[in-house]
């Protein structure tokens, strides 16, 4: 499970190991063996971090930039249409 959290200044980025300053945000995470998991060994990741692991990613909202923690959901396809990137591609 992915939580999205604002540092008081006292959280150590597990991969990089940096401290994450005060106000800034971090991701933690379930995980075990370095796969996220609904339950595990919480890690602690720094936003850069959960950017280079996948975790985190920047969206294109209401005509702005918006950087997310949440997983991206498949866009569902209807019978008979392609998926957008085949369309785009094509």
């Amino acid at each position: 499970m992915r939580q999205g959290c604002i540092s008081l200044g006292k959280v150590e980025c597990d991969s990089c190991h940096n401290i994450i300053p005060h106000a800034e945000r971090y991701l933690v995470v379930d995980e075990e063996d370095g796969v996220e998991v609904e339950s595990g060994k919480k890690s602690y990741y720094c936003l850069n971090c959960s950017l280079e692991k996948g975790y985190a990613e920047y969206r294109e909202e209401r005509g702005g930039r918006v950087l997310t923690f949440f997983p991206s959901e498949p866009e569902e396809v209807q019978p008979g249409q392609t998926a957008r990137s085949e369309e785009d591609n094509g």
